[in-house]
């Protein structure tokens, strides 16, 4: 358990793997040096050192010898909480009642300098 990921013993296998924190994309989770834990700032959901979780594998890195895991629960969960990031338009209603869209660049009742 670290505080960019945790890593994970398959058992049946004897294989280690390792979670990358930015796989867990349903909440933000902070580590807890203390409890030895990651915990959700959203959902409270909290994974302990020697909790079992389930996996999938991600990546294999065949040179380097690594395998990278993600958390069952959270890939297939979809994902709602996220901030849409596209520029939104202002649009201001005329004396008319129709709506119309202004350019960014530009304020209501002003003109750009030319």
């Amino acid at each position: 358990m670290t505080a960019f990921g945790l890593f994970v013993e398959l058992i049946e296998h004897f294989v280690e793997g390792f979670v990358h924190i930015s796989s867990m994309a349903d909440d933000y989770y902070r580590f807890v040096d203390k409890e030895h834990l990651l915990q959700g700032e959203k959902t409270r959901k909290a994974y302990r050192l020697g909790a079992s979780v389930r996996v999938q594998v991600i990546r294999v890195d065949l040179e380097r010898r690594q395998v990278e895991l993600g958390l069952v629960d959270i890939l297939k969960a979809p994902v709602s909480h996220h901030r849409d990031t596209r520029r939104r338009r202002r649009t201001v209603t005329s004396k008319n009642s129709k709506q119309k869209r202004i350019p960014r660049n530009r304020v209501a009742g002003k003109r750009r300098p030319r």
